[in-house]
């Protein structure tokens, strides 16, 4: 008789919790404390810093979230951890409390990432320490803590901008921090200021210059503050000098032409304007065109020859070229339209948030007799603007839309109408733009205008090194840093610049600018003398702009040039189809309307077949 073997008895599975999971998950991977993650991932080395992929859903989201992680919610993790980082990258993933992300590093470990740690004590833990907040701040748990703006802390400033917790939704299906680098086309207000904007509408509205009741009163008398605190920001005042509300740069752009198309002469406008600073003169009369040098330079040879052979009233000039950043020298310019008997009209919408600014003395030589100014380039709500400039001049020009508000007496034979600057302020103002602007005005002025120019040369630098030593990318404009404010202009060799902008914002989420940025003829004279743009169909040529501001931070450079490489790399994923027109397509993340300024537009896909530009 042969034995049977004996079965070994079959032993029900030990019930474990979350927690149990946990732990053992922990035991077979590596953590890293919130103080050296932040320390490692703030090295000045980019190679140094630690990729942070952040695995919560969504709606964790609202308590804010680490400046710089990537959003990869748990359930996409296995399939688009790829997309993300690479299998020999040292990486660290986070969640709330830490739990999660110990599950999530140890599957990664086993399917062969085996340089990822996760986030001891997950974002909570992170907050706790202190450390940026990219939605409340530092340390901050209440909304009311944005309110209290540190001026002299960067990563305050940065918290108290909302759309630097935006996340975009990437064709990779990766949810990606917004990078925001489109500051010279319009910059998003802070929170305090669209407090303030909010605050004003809802509570303090009234109409002003019209009545006594005690709205009525306060309103005026916060509205005739902002008139002050524009003119000291420009170092002026409002004996000599007059501000005038405006709507935009174009609208106090033609304020300056009515205001000098009584008087004998031309106007004198250079290569280097935008239409805003150079069609309103057209309109109003005679203008004559100063040219600018190959790398992007004002001509101030040029200047002087046709100050002297041409009976110039104005030299209408840039503060800031809006396509590279050039600054030209306002001083010298000055001191040279005065020598012939003209007058300077700046134009400082790349100027007003970036440089300190000094109208100067109204009867010194190097004065600015206007300047233009505009909110949406300058951290302030749309649709508010400034025009300053000496007072005589305001009052020697015939109302620039006469109607409510205008004159002091009308009868059914005319009118006797106001001073400056009621006089060319027809109808009701924007009070509350106007206050918002002048709001903005004094937060700028609490950081410091030379720590903001040093703030944002420190990322000029940091990108502009890599980029240069760096083949196959062409960077627009002189290389002279200290001669530009935070604009970078370039284009990728055998890269369309359509295509380039297209796949930063789709694949990276990286939002520039690509075009001629309503300045075609400096863009067009720079790219025929600098060369580097790719053609596509018809469109004209035609680079990429990426501008900075207060709010970005050493992060978002690397961002840039980790976009840059992966368009000089051919490393792109999805499709792009050319568009003219309306478009209408089958995926609506990657979907825009027809082209306006007179661009094409690029339309994106998530189908991961390679790059299709017909």
């Amino acid at each position: 008789m042969t034995n049977s073997p004996v079965s070994p008895a079959i032993r029900p599975p030990v019930a474990r919790t979350y927690d149990d999971l946990c732990t053992e998950a922990k035991a077979r991977i590596s953590e890293i404390a919130p103080r050296e993650l932040f320390v490692q991932r703030g090295a000045d080395a980019l190679a140094e810093r630690l990729p942070l992929v952040d695995v919560r859903e969504p709606d964790e989201f609202a308590a804010g979230h680490i400046p710089g992680a990537i959003s990869l919610p748990r359930g996409l993790v296995e399939k688009g951890i790829e997309a993300v980082v690479g299998r020999d990258q040292p990486f660290v993933v986070c969640c709330q409390s830490g739990k999660r992300s110990s599950l999530v590093a140890d599957t990664l470990q086993a399917m062969g990432f085996a340089k990822v740690r996760s986030l001891a004590g997950g974002v909570e833990a992170w907050f706790a320490a202190g450390l940026p907040n990219a939605r409340l701040g530092r340390g901050s748990d209440t909304a009311a803590g944005r309110a209290c703006v540190d001026h002299a802390d960067w990563a305050s400033i940065r918290a108290d901008f909302g759309i630097t917790s935006k996340i975009v939704h990437c064709t990779d299906g990766v949810d990606r921090p917004l990078v925001y680098l489109d500051h010279a086309a319009s910059t998003h207000p802070p929170g305090t200021v669209v407090a303030a904007y909010a605050r004003f509408l809802e509570h303090e509205y009234a109409n002003v210059h019209r009545a006594t009741y005690a709205l009525a009163r306060s309103a005026t008398d916060r509205f005739d503050r902002a008139f002050e605190t524009c003119a000291s920001f420009v170092g002026g005042n409002l004996k000599d000098g007059c501000v005038v509300f405006t709507a935009n740069t174009t609208h106090g752009c033609d304020l300056v032409a009515h205001c000098v198309s009584h008087l004998p002469g031309k106007v004198l406008v250079t290569d280097l304007e935008h239409h805003s600073n150079d069609l309103p003169y057209r309109k109003r009369g005679d203008v004559v065109r100063a040219r600018i040098t190959n790398e992007g330079r004002l001509d101030l040879n040029h200047v002087e020859e046709l100050l002297k052979r041409e009976r110039v009233k104005l030299l209408a000039v840039c503060g800031a070229a809006n396509v590279t950043g050039w600054m030209p020298p306002l001083k010298t310019l000055a001191k040279l339209a005065h020598r012939y008997g003209a007058l300077l009209a700046v134009d400082a919408a790349q100027l007003v948030a970036h440089v300190p600014i000094d109208v100067g003395a109204p009867d010194a030589d190097d004065s600015y007799d206007f300047l233009i100014a505009a909110g949406h380039k300058a951290y302030a709500p749309f649709g508010i603007g400034f025009v300053y400039g000496k007072r005589a001049l305001f009052d020697a020009a015939e109302p620039h839309v006469p109607g409510g508000g205008t004159a002091s007496a009308v009868s059914e034979a005319g009118a006797v109408f106001l001073a400056s600057p009621d006089r060319h302020q027809g109808g009701t103002p924007n009070v509350a733009g106007a206050i918002a602007f002048s709001e903005m005005l004094r937060y700028l002025s609490a950081i410091g205008m030379k720590r903001v120019r040093e703030h944002e040369l420190e990322l000029m630098r940091r990108a502009w090194g890599p980029l240069k030593g760096s083949g196959g990318v062409t960077l627009y404009g002189p290389d002279a840093l200290e001669e530009r404010v935070a604009i970078i202009t370039f284009n990728i060799d055998g890269v369309n610049d359509m295509l380039a902008a297209a796949v930063l914002g789709e694949e990276l989420g990286i939002a520039v600018r690509n075009g001629r940025f309503c300045a075609h003829v400096h863009a067009a004279n720079l790219l025929r003398n600098q060369g580097g743009h790719t053609s596509l169909g018809d469109a004209p040529p035609s680079a990429v702009r990426a501008s900075f501001g207060l709010y970005n931070d050493i992060h978002d450079v690397d961002r840039l040039l980790e976009g840059i490489s992966v368009l000089r790399d051919r490393r792109w994923k999805g499709q792009y189809h050319m568009r003219a027109g309306a478009v209408e397509a089958s995926r609506p993340t990657a979907s825009w309307g027809g082209g306006r300024c007179a661009d094409s537009w690029m339309e994106g896909s998530s189908d991961l077949g390679g790059a299709k530009v017909p």
